[in-house]
């Protein structure tokens, strides 16, 4: 008796956050929402990027990155309409439509080079930023981006490049 108790228990909850869901689907509005940030000659690898999008499998976000060697990592998983737009009033209010290439950034040739690309059904906006740190308020999209990406997943590939795997070999080998 007690075990069918918790079985109703556990299935009324289950329907509820189901039911939530697709009611957050039914009133979700993609608005051709999209942003993206592709950084290359990273100290992370020669390239990588997160990107956000609704138009082609709805809600969802991208992340990928491409080594020296160029093998790449990538990874897409879909997230919540809520989720969707969390991230996406945290980018809105960078004011990104009026965003252009930064200025306050390093700036030095052997720097990243950050290219943001942002749009909806209304406006259109690509920028870039050569820097080490990437500063406010272009910060404020690269940063909320990661977070979603990562959320709930490990960190994409190895985090350790082979020329540094090879010297801990030979490290160890002394």
């Amino acid at each position: 008796m007690k075990y069918g108790f918790l079985f109703v228990i556990g299935a009324v909850a289950c329907g509820g956050a189901q039911r939530r869901a697709d009611e957050e689907s039914l009133n979700f509005n993609c608005r051709d929402r999209r942003v993206s940030y592709i950084a290359t000659k990273h100290l992370a690898g020669d390239e990588l990027g997160v990107q956000m999008d609704c138009a082609d499998a709805g809600p969802r976000i991208m992340r990928w990155k491409t080594d020296k060697q160029g093998n790449r990592v990538d990874e897409t998983h879909a997230i919540s309409p809520s989720d969707f737009d969390k991230t996406w009033k945290e980018i809105d209010g960078t004011g990104w439509e009026n965003l252009k290439d930064c200025t306050n950034g390093t700036m030095e040739k052997r720097d990243p080079v950050y290219v943001f690309d942002v749009k909806d059904d209304q406006h259109q906006a690509s920028f870039q930023c050569q820097t080490r740190e990437v500063p406010y308020p272009y910060n404020d999209i690269s940063d909320v981006l990661d977070l979603m990406a990562a959320q709930g997943h490990g960190q994409l590939g190895d985090d350790e490049p082979a020329d540094a795997k090879a010297l801990d070999k030979k490290d160890m080998q002394r």
